[in-house]
């Protein structure tokens, strides 16, 4: 019913994602092993709970998307790039109108698996939310 009335199934905190770095974290010979990308976004009401702290779903979506760029960076020319799974630990809550950085780190890949781990951090740089992830793709 939502779809036939024309409501937009969008992701808001993807496309407030600011790209703050990317920088490798490992090399063989010219090819980039390993890399870490960080970015920023402010939360805002659609992103909470009704605690007005940041959801879980906010949270894994920004993890899952964080973490696909990051394999790109470093399995360069990879496709279909999907999530296999995806633990997260919620340490503590982010809310509204605060500024926050997540941090993901694309560990190594495979020919066709990236393994990597983020994290979300306050202003402050507390640690709030932390996540280990696989994705598989094409290449």
């Amino acid at each position: 019913e939502q779809l036939a009335a024309g409501v937009k199934l969008t992701t808001p905190p993807i496309s407030r994602l600011k790209l703050q770095t990317i920088e490798p974290t490992g090399s063989k010979g010219d090819r980039i092993t390993g890399a870490r990308v960080v970015f920023s976004f402010s939360v805002e009401p659609s992103d909470c709970n009704t605690w007005g702290t940041i959801h879980g779903g906010c949270v894994f979506t920004v993890c899952n998307a964080a973490g696909k760029i990051a394999t790109a960076v470093v399995a360069g020319g990879a496709r279909n790039i999907v999530l296999t799974d995806l633990t997260t630990n919620y340490l503590s809550g982010v809310p509204v109108g605060s500024k926050v950085s997540v941090e993901m780190e694309c560990l190594r890949t495979t020919k066709s698996i990236g393994f990597l781990r983020g994290s979300i951090r306050d202003a402050k740089g507390e640690l709030c939310y932390v996540c280990v992830q696989n994705v598989s793709f094409e290449l």
